[in-house]
C-alpha cells in the first residue's frame, strides 16, 4: 500500500488526512444551517403550547396535583389569567383547594408542582403532500390576531355547513341558495354526524371514575368520606373499600351509577380554578354528556355457567346496550320508557370465546358519535351505527318540541341552557356470581353550544349551535374548536378578523383560511417540564406520544 511518503511531492499530514481550511469549515456550517432553515421552514417546526384550550389532550403551562390517598394525578389550569383571557395563562401556583376527579371530593393534603407546556412537532402542510383533514390537531395563526399562534382541533372542512348538537358535530354540503326555516334546516336528511376515527376517539376520552383508585383510607375520624358511585339494592354485592367489586348471589343483578351524587356532565377538572368556575358571576356551564364509555374486567364465578354481562347507557330518550351471552355479542337500542319494547339489534357477532372463571375478560361498551361499539379484550366485536338528524337529536336529548328548543325569544336560548337536556343513566348487568375489575366510566369530548358574551352579539347563540348561526365554510376555509370546550376561545366565539386578514386573506369571521394554517401537530417530543424535585426542571419522557 502506498502512503504519502512514497509519493514524490506529496505533503505528509497527521493521521493520513488532508488539512481542512477555515473556509471549508465555514462553508460546511453554512450549508448545514441553510438545510436546517429550509427543513424548518417547509417541513417540520417545533412549538410550545402556552395554554390549556386543548387540555387534557395537550397541556399548556399547568400545575400537576397528586392525591396522597389514592395516588391519582391530574393537571389543573394555572389560577391566573392575563386580562381575564382564558387563552393567556400565567403558571402561578395559587391553588389552595382542589377537587379530586375520581372521588369528587375536596382534597385535604395534596402535593403539587408547576409544569411548563408540552413541546410539539408540527408537520407543515404543502399541497403536493396533503391537505388538512377533519379531527386533525392543527397549529394556525389566529385570524383575529395573526401574530398569535393557536392550536385547536379541525372539525369543519371547506365547502360545508356545521352544527353543534348535543356536544357532537353534524355536517352537510354547503349550498348558497338554501331557503328554509330553522326547523326545516335541522330536519334536512343531508346532515350527518361527523364520527371521529378510532385513534382520535381513543385519545380524547376523559375519565369520570376508575375503581382502581379506591382510597387507601376511606374512613377518617370514624366517618366515611368516600363511597363508591356504583349502587345496588342487592345486599350480596361488595363495592366499597375494594378495587374489585364482587357479587356472591346466583340471580341476575344490576349495578347503577349514582347520578344523584355524581352527575355525568362535561366537567373538566383541568378548569377547577376560581376564575374558570365563575363566569358572569355564576358557575361555569356544565352540560349532560350522552357519549360515554363503560368498561370493566369480568371473572364469572365457577357456578355461573353460561355467564352473561351487559352495559346499558340510558340517554336521549333511548336505551343503548352492549351485551354478551355465551359465545354471542350484540349492540342494540330501544326507546326509553317501554320495557316491553323490542330491542333493535344494530350489530351482532357469534363464535366468541365465552366468559370463563379461569380468567378476567375485558368488556368495553361505547356510545359515541351515534355509534354503538362493543370491544372484548381490546378487539371490536360489534359496531352498529344509527343516523339521526340534528332535529331528531334535539327532540330526543331534551324531550321537548323542536320549535320550543329553537326559540330565540327566550333568554338564555334553550339550546344553551344545560337544564333543558335529559340526564344520562348508566348500569351494568351480570347474570350471576362474578368479580368486576377496573370498573371505569369515561366521557367523550363535548362541544358546548354557549352564547356570545361580546357586546355586538350578546345573548345570541354561538356559531354552529343554532340553525340561524350555522358555521359555514367556503372554499379554503376551516372551522376549529378546542378539546377543552368550556375554556376554549375558538371558532364558536371569535370576533372580527384582524384588518390585515380581512383585507388580504379572508373577511369572513369564525373560520380559519388555509393560508393561516401552519400545519398538523403530530408528536409531543418533549412533554411538560416538572419541578417535582426542587428547582431543577425534570422532563416527563414517559409522556412522549403521537397526537391524534
Amino acid at each position: 500500500m502506498t502512503d504519502a511518503r512514497e509519493v514524490p511531492g506529496a505533503k505528509a499530514v497527521k493521521g493520513g488526512q488532508p488539512p481542512t481550511s477555515i473556509k471549508e469549515t465555514v462553508i460546511s456550517l453554512l450549508i448545514a444551517f441553510t438545510i436546517a432553515l429550509i427543513f424548518r421552514g417547509i417541513v417540520l417546526e417545533p412549538f410550545q403550547i402556552p395554554t390549556g384550550s386543548m387540555a387534557p389532550t395537550l397541556l399548556g403551562a399547568h400545575v400537576r396535583i397528586r392525591d396522597r390517598e389514592t395516588g391519582y394525578e391530574w393537571p389543573i389550569s394555572p389560577s391566573q389569567f392575563v386580562d381575564g383571557n382564558m387563552e393567556n395563562a400565567e403558571p402561578k401556583q395559587k391553588i389552595d383547594t382542589a377537587r379530586e376527579p375520581n372521588t369528587d371530593r375536596l382534597l385535604a393534603p395534596f402535593t403539587k408542582d408547576s409544569s411548563s407546556g408540552d413541546r410539539i412537532f408540527v408537520l407543515k402542510y404543502d399541497y403536493p403532500y396533503g391537505t388538512p383533514a377533519r379531527w386533525d390537531v392543527v397549529v394556525f395563526r389566529n385570524p383575529t390576531n395573526p401574530q398569535v399562534y393557536y392550536i385547536k382541533r379541525l372539525v369543519g372542512l371547506e365547502n360545508e355547513e356545521l352544527s353543534i348538537v348535543g356536544g357532537d358535530v353534524f355536517v352537510r354540503p354547503y349550498k348558497a341558495d338554501r331557503k328554509e326555516t330553522p326547523e326545516q334546516c335541522w330536519e334536512d336528511p343531508e346532515w350527518k354526524v361527523a364520527r371521529k376515527p378510532r385513534r382520535a376517539q381513543d385519545a380524547t376520552w376523559q375519565l369520570i371514575f376508575d375503581s382502581t383508585y379506591e382510597p387507601a383510607n376511606p374512613v377518617r375520624d370514624g366517618k366515611r368520606w368516600f363511597t363508591a358511585p356504583w349502587i345496588t339494592e342487592d345486599p350480596k354485592w361488595t363495592v366499597n373499600d375494594t378495587t374489585v367489586y364482587k357479587y356472591d348471589g346466583t340471580a341476575p343483578t344490576t349495578l347503577r351509577w349514582d347520578t344523584r351524587f355524581r352527575p355525568i356532565n362535561d366537567l373538566n377538572h383541568y378548569n377547577d380554578t376560581p376564575q374558570l368556575n365563575a363566569r358572569r358571576n355564576s358557575p361555569v356551564l356544565r352540560f349532560p354528556v350522552s357519549d360515554l364509555r363503560v368498561s370493566f374486567g369480568i371473572r364469572p364465578g365457577a357456578s355461573n355457567v353460561g355467564a352473561g354481562a351487559s352495559a346499558t347507557i340510558q340517554v336521549n330518550s333511548h336505551e343503548f346496550r352492549g351485551r354478551m351471552e355465551g359465545a354471542r355479542a350484540f349492540v342494540e337500542m330501544r326507546p326509553l320508557g317501554d320495557e316491553k319494547a323490542a330491542w333493535k339489534v344494530l350489530a351482532s357477532k357469534e363464535g366468541l370465546s365465552p366468559l370463563s372463571s379461569d380468567r378476567v375478560t375485558n368488556f368495553e361498551f361505547r356510545h359515541v358519535d351515534q355509534a354503538l361499539i362493543l370491544l372484548i379484550d381490546g378487539k371490536v366485536v360489534c359496531e352498529g351505527l344509527y343516523d339521526w338528524t340534528p332535529a331528531q337529536r334535539v327532540v330526543y336529548s331534551t324531550a321537548k318540541s323542536l320549535e320550543e328548543m329553537l326559540s330565540l325569544r327566550v333568554r338564555p336560548a334553550p339550546l344553551s341552557e344545560p337544564s333543558n337536556y335529559t340526564k344520562p343513566e348508566v348500569k351494568i348487568d351480570i347474570s350471576g356470581a362474578a368479580e368486576l375489575h377496573r370498573v371505569r366510566l369515561d366521557r367523550d369530548l363535548f362541544y358546548q353550544p354557549v352564547q356570545h358574551v361580546m357586546p355586538q352579539w350578546r345573548d345570541t347563540p354561538c356559531r354552529g349551535s343554532h340553525p340561524t348561526t350555522l358555521a359555514i365554510q367556503h372554499a379554503n376555509e376551516f372551522f376549529m374548536m378546542g378539546d377543552n370546550s368550556p375554556a376554549s376561545l375558538d371558532g364558536r366565539l371569535w370576533g372580527e378578523n384582524d384588518p390585515w386578514v380581512a383585507a388580504l386573506i379572508d373577511p369572513r369571521e369564525g373560520v380559519v383560511p388555509r393560508d393561516l394554517i401552519v400545519g398538523k401537530a403530530f408528536c409531543v417530543f418533549f412533554p411538560a417540564l416538572s419541578r417535582k424535585w426542587g428547582m431543577i426542571p425534570i422532563p416527563d419522557f414517559g409522556n412522549v406520544r403521537w397526537i391524534w
